[in-house]
């Protein structure tokens, strides 16, 4: 427990301390503050505007984010992996877990932090035609689209000892598995799809079955995502 302890703090003050990390919080901020002036002094639609920022701001900088530190979370660290393992120091679980658990846990905790504000300031001046459900609904798919995100980025991490190679790989995979979803109509299952529905789904026209089944889905592609990173990462040869 200890080196869990040792390990997780470790990886959060790294991730603070980022320049990457700062550099994609600046660029979400400062649009943020521009939609807002715009939105109320042309009284623009808050779903419209919200989901124009998610999908032209948001979505792409975060997942090039979060692809490169998740990606970057096990090959990017190979050598201290294995010192620190073979020396007995932390057991393999304990190494996966603390970078689980920081990864995600920090991606998720940078969304929340921008969006709860932003998606509270463009209801507030916007022109108010977005309904608290459906605000509450579309910023938890979104949240649950990153955090997948996060979570594949770790597996790639896992199967692929070079970090250019993970990025790429999981940047492509979203993109693509999503255009091809949704030109098959699964909408449900495509991250292209969710963005595109959310000013219906900010407007609370989105079927709560739908939000039910989008989140269960991604839910289980990220528990799906953790377990395989796990089993791959206990049984490599470091």
């Amino acid at each position: 427990m200890q080196a869990f302890l040792a390990i997780l703090h470790y990886d959060l003050a790294q991730l603070t301390h980022s320049w990457l990390v700062r550099i994609w919080v600046v660029l979400l901020v400062v649009p943020a503050f521009f939609l807002v002036a715009v939105a109320a002094n042309e009284k623009e639609l808050a779903s419209e505007t919200m989901a124009a920022y998610i999908a032209a701001v948001l979505a792409p900088l975060s997942g090039l984010a979060v692809a490169i530190l998740a990606a970057a979370a096990i090959s990017g660290e190979s050598g201290i992996v294995a010192d620190s393992i073979l020396s007995r120091s932390v057991t393999r679980t304990e190494y996966m877990a603390a970078k689980i658990i920081s990864r995600l846990g920090f991606t998720a905790a940078i969304y929340v932090a921008v969006t709860v504000p932003f998606a509270y300031l463009v209801t507030r001046y916007a022109a108010p035609d977005a309904t608290l459900g459906g605000v509450i609904a579309g910023l938890m798919m979104v949240g649950v689209l990153l955090v997948f995100l996060a979570a594949l980025g770790i597996t790639m991490s896992t199967l692929l000892s070079n970090v250019l190679v993970a990025v790429l790989t999981v940047l492509v995979t979203v993109v693509v598995s999503g255009a091809a979803l949704q030109f098959l109509g699964l909408n449900w299952m495509s991250t292209t799809a969710v963005i595109d529905g959310l000013p219906e789904t900010f407007r609370g026209e989105t079927a709560t079955f739908d939000h039910i089944r989008v989140m269960l889905m991604f839910s289980m592609l990220t528990a799906a995502s953790l377990g395989t990173a796990v089993f791959v990462f206990r049984r490599k040869d470091l």
